[in-house]
């Protein structure tokens, strides 16, 4: 999608900023109990305290506009944040209210849902942030299980929340060996995803298993192991899609 917005940082510095503006708090105007909640929790308002090194981000923006029009309401109008490179939970919609704090906020959101950890319990449990460099296999996809002796196309979408998508490796024998990938143009920035691809001869039957494994243009490369979270949430991990070749 195109954006179209203010940023953040226009709006805060108006606002007045000085040594104590370490965090903005934005209010969504989405209200409820988590399914997920205690047991007697009253309604509250959907809430996250962003710190303010990404708020005064140029590219963090408070959007009124998606692809040239006004907002829906479905995707926060009449306004929302956006939070380019970070976990969409981060993109308050319906904001009413910005406050800027001192300290980090307790937002239900951040250490009972969005979080890296074991459990609610867990004392090393981590803010969900900056997301994974990630790459997925359209093509063939998740439903075919047997595939024709023959050259084929394999094909795919990347992206990452910290930098651009520089290589894109293909594997189809499980991750034992890896080539590299076509990664088509317009090569995007570092929010956009590109597309990709692999010409691969299978010229021998048997059982594949077809990966894909991106890197971005700081270094990160995408993991074999997903990062545990108690709600599932950011899974950026290789996914490996068994094929027969006959």
């Amino acid at each position: 999608s195109e954006w179209t917005g203010v940023p953040l940082a226009a709006v805060l510095h108006a606002a007045g900023l000085d040594d104590k503006s370490l965090y903005v708090r934005a209010i969504g105007n989405d209200e409820g109990v988590p399914a997920t909640a205690a047991e007697g929790t009253k309604p509250f308002y959907y809430d996250k305290g962003l710190p303010m090194q990404k708020a005064l981000h140029p590219d963090t923006i408070l959007a009124y506009a998606q692809n040239g029009t006004l907002l829906e309401h479905l995707h926060g109008a009449p306004v929302r944040l956006l939070v380019p490179g970070w976990s969409g939970n981060w993109s308050v919609k319906w904001i009413t209210d910005l406050e800027i704090m001192d300290h980090m906020p307790e937002c239900w959101y951040h250490y009972e849902f969005y979080y890296y950890g074991n459990s609610v319990d867990d004392p090393n449990k981590e803010l969900i942030t900056t997301l994974g460099v990630k790459s997925i296999v359209t093509q063939p996809n998740d439903d075919v299980e047997n595939m024709t002796k023959g050259v084929h196309m394999i094909r795919g979408y990347a992206w990452s929340g910290a930098g651009a998508i520089s290589e894109v490796d293909v594997s189809t024998d499980g991750g034992e060996t890896w080539h590299s990938a076509h990664i088509e143009a317009p090569r995007h920035d570092q929010f956009m995803w590109v597309r990709w691809s692999y010409q691969w001869n299978a010229d021998k039957a048997g059982k594949y298993t077809i990966m894909s494994r991106a890197t971005d243009d700081v270094g990160r490369v995408q993991s074999r192991e997903p990062r545990y979270n108690n709600m599932r949430k950011n899974f950026s991990a290789i996914v490996g899609y068994p094929v027969t070749v006959k």
